[in-house]
């Protein structure tokens, strides 16, 4: 039973409680460092708070890679002479905010920086956990819907990898999830669902590569507008909210779309996408002890697999963008997703697998279905909390190297799970930025860096 407008404040308190408990246990978890991904989030909050804008060469071991016309693969240079993120503005717009005491003449450690980076990603998670909770409340009672929000954030792809810093992913997420919110309480708020578009336009101008999974909440979007009225004003909605992106994107790109993360790409590789790997790609995100999701979040799988089953054509079409999601991700050329704990490519469409698992008021139908429900609950639970307090890249991917040596992925005695059950010690360091200390402010808007040890 969905929640009655007499729940409305035990509604309130079960959302409340369960992004308080995601946003803890994300600022809680050991503070380590994850992949270069994050470092134009970072780094470039603390640029656009010092310069007052995007040019990542405003930091001074970025500009010592400039001045030799060298760049860092993350970054670009653009049409307004600036050095920008490939991965769009938001995630620096967002950190910035976190920056807020942070301007000329101030210096901040790393580690500060590194916890006030992860404070942003944590609200954002807990922005999306209420969001998804939500989406469940629309057709579950409320210890479910706390359920489906709390898994979510548990899982591999919640706190543990984009609760932990600004990826380009998890500034996407809320909007995203908020699509899925919207749609969900469409029947009783019809005009709630106007925005759905916009949310997904949004969400797919910060993170290209979630286009697929977009697609097929918006064809269930799709399922019962008649009306030309509303398919113009979500129109026009979709329109002015994204126009803020698309004036970014033309003056840094020449490019209305978000096309900077497709030039990064083919900079490192001629061939973004090839069906030629498809194959072993697919069993790799499904089944493979590196990155599968059977390993690290078989509730997506079992939400596939019930929405594509059920007679409601609307959590068909989501499921078929999730499995549309996996099928352009495995024909990406880094399909595995570089440095991560599980298949992070497929994080968002995760956090949608798990909604259509335990959030639609679909009946689990025999207790064979049930059992298997629970099982997939708690592994994904489990691995997602081992992945939260225990994981640091150098205990298996540096150690591992799987992207030069893509047999690690198909280890089973020593992979990813595994590794966090061993200490790291003595293992190579990783590093996802060069080393240093801190980054002070001058009065010229740029930063300049200490190394650690002095």
């Amino acid at each position: 039973m969905s929640a009655r407008p007499g729940s409305r404040g035990r509604l309130a308190l079960t959302v409340a409680v369960t992004a308080i408990v995601s946003i803890v246990c994300c600022v809680l978890a050991p503070l380590r460092e994850l992949s270069g991904d994050t470092v134009p989030g970072r780094v470039g909050a603390a640029v656009l708070r010092c310069g007052g804008d995007f040019d990542l060469s405003r930091v001074d071991w970025i500009r010592k890679e400039t001045d030799r016309n060298r760049m860092f693969y993350y970054m670009q240079p653009d049409e307004a002479d600036e050095y920008s993120s490939i991965f769009g503005p938001v995630p620096a717009v967002v950190g910035a905010i976190a920056l807020l005491d942070f301007g000329s003449g101030d210096t901040i450690d790393d580690a500060t920086l590194r916890k006030r980076e992860r404070y942003a990603a944590a609200l954002l998670v807990g922005l999306a956990v209420v969001l998804l909770t939500l989406a469940a409340a629309a057709r579950c009672g409320l210890a479910r819907s706390a359920l489906v929000g709390g898994v979510a954030a548990a899982s591999f792809a919640g706190a543990a990898t984009l609760g932990q810093g600004l990826w380009q992913a998890t500034t996407a997420l809320p909007f995203l999830v908020g699509a899925v919110t919207t749609l969900a309480w469409r029947p009783r708020f019809p005009r709630l669902a106007l925005v759905t578009p916009a949310l997904l336009l949004l969400a797919v101008m910060m993170r290209p590569t979630i286009a697929p999974i977009a697609l097929g909440i918006g064809l269930a979007w799709t399922v019962g507008i008649r009306s030309w009225r509303a398919w113009a004003a979500a129109a026009a909605i979709a329109l002015v909210a994204a126009a803020p992106l698309v004036a970014w994107n033309l003056v840094h790109l020449w490019s209305p779309f978000p096309v900077g993360q497709w030039h990064g790409n083919t900079r490192v590789n001629e061939t973004v996408f090839s069906i030629k790997h498809v194959g072993v790609a697919v069993g790799g995100l499904l089944v493979s002890p590196g990155r599968g999701l059977l390993w690290f979040a078989p509730i997506v799988v079992v939400g596939v697999v019930r929405a594509v089953r059920s007679k409601q054509r609307a959590l068909r079409w989501i499921a078929g963008g999730v499995v549309l999601q996996l099928l352009a991700m495995s024909a990406f050329f880094k399909w595995h997703g570089g440095l991560a704990f599980g298949p992070r490519l497929l994080a968002e469409a995760s956090w949608i697998g798990i909604w259509l698992a335990l959030g639609t008021g679909l009946e689990f139908r025999g207790r064979v279905s049930r059992v298997v429900t629970g099982a997939a609950v708690a592994v994904t639970i489990v691995v997602g909390q081992l992945g939260l307090w225990r994981f640091e890249t150098e205990q298996w991917e540096t150690r591992r190297r799987p992207e030069a040596h893509q047999e690690a992925f198909w280890d089973f005695v020593d992979s990813p799970i595994g590794a966090t059950l061993t200490s790291s010690d003595g293992q190579p360091r990783a590093h996802d930025s060069p080393p240093v200390a801190s980054l002070t402010c001058d009065d010229r808007g740029r930063l300049r860096s200490a190394p650690r040890g002095r």
